[in-house]
């Protein structure tokens, strides 16, 4: 893929992007991982807080190498427990745990990336299983506590791409 301008220069190769509804609890994990890591990636990659923006995330997957998600789940785990894959990881189990709480799911937001030939080749989803959604900011201390955990994640997943 070529790298596409913006204002400003050039659009960095990769990207994180954190989903999720920061006013509905443990929903909010991705975009509190994504301020948590702000300042600790190298320079070609972007921090996007997608919060539950949908189709309106496409744009930001033009014309990257990597895209790496950071959702909330619920696969009836425990609360606080990590998990890295793929899109096509999950599609292979007919019975997986949903790749999204949200109604519009990262595989939508995928399938139409895919279809406008936006998508990068290279897509992983760390989610983490959520203990509640409930109306209200902040994390459980279940979720807030894998915080580390995914930030680390996230960083071996994108180490000597600078």
């Amino acid at each position: 893929m070529r790298p596409r301008l913006r204002r400003g220069g050039i659009m960095p190769g990769r990207v994180v992007i954190g989903i999720g509804n920061v006013l509905q609890g443990d929903d909010g994990v991705g975009v509190h991982a994504v301020r948590r890591l702000r300042g600790r990636l190298p320079g070609d990659v972007e921090l996007v807080e997608g919060g539950v923006w949908g189709l309106d995330l496409l744009p930001f997957l033009e014309g990257r190498e990597k895209a790496v998600f950071i959702d909330a789940v619920d696969a009836g785990e425990e609360p606080g427990a990590v998990f890295r894959f793929s899109p096509r990881e999950v599609r292979r189990t007919p019975s997986g745990p949903p790749i999204s709480l949200h109604d519009l799911g990262l595989y939508e937001l995928i399938g139409a990336a895919q279809l406008l030939d936006q998508c990068p080749e290279d897509i992983i989803v760390i989610a983490v299983q959520v203990k509640e959604i409930a109306t209200g900011e902040g994390l459980s201390e279940e979720v807030e506590a894998a915080l580390p955990v995914v930030c680390r994640l996230v960083e071996e997943e994108l180490e000597g791409g600078d």
